[in-house]
């Protein structure tokens, strides 16, 4: 499966006024936190020949090894992956004898993904729109995309949890 995405109008202002656009924006059909560190270990397991709990071992360590090499003033980069930095900061001071470690800070820590991550998910992607007459009036839509969508839409998981009464996250 692909990553399925709403429709969302969004307003900005121009010469000529306020003008609407509309835009594709993530649908998270998932629990909360998506792929979990369990579910992770499984499939890298089945793929590798590893065992689950092996994997899942390196998987729970990791980032213990990326929190230590930031402390110690270290970028990590995961080939494939890509890189973690942390950033720092301070007040303010007029004089720079003032500006001591006391008063320094993280302000973020950094992900950069790698190019070739970037570039597979930019070449290999699939999106699915979610159906528009689920959460859009009707009136708004072409009656060509009314019909394809109640010929062609597959019960979603909030249809089936309606039908069964259970709640989905």
């Amino acid at each position: 499966m692909g990553m399925i995405y709403l429709v969302r109008k969004k307003l900005f202002r121009s010469k000529e006024g306020m003008k609407q656009l509309y835009y594709a924006v993530q649908r998270t059909l998932q629990p909360r936190g998506g792929v979990t560190t369990e579910k992770l270990a499984q499939r890298m397991a089945h793929r590798k020949g590893m065992s689950e709990g092996d994997v899942q071992s390196v998987l729970v360590d990791l980032p213990k090894y990326i929190e230590e090499a930031l402390r110690e003033g270290e970028s990590v980069t995961i080939r494939g992956l890509g890189s973690f930095n942390l950033a720092i900061t301070s007040e303010g001071f007029e004089h720079p004898d003032d500006v001591m470690p006391g008063k320094v800070q993280v302000s973020r820590i950094y992900f950069k993904p790698d190019r070739s991550l970037v570039g597979r998910l930019r070449q290999n992607m699939d999106f699915f729109r979610y159906p528009l007459s689920k959460y859009f009036p009707h009136e708004m839509l072409r009656p060509e995309t009314l019909e394809r969508e109640r010929v062609h839409t597959p019960n979603t998981p909030e249809d089936e949890a309606k039908d069964t009464g259970t709640v989905t996250d």
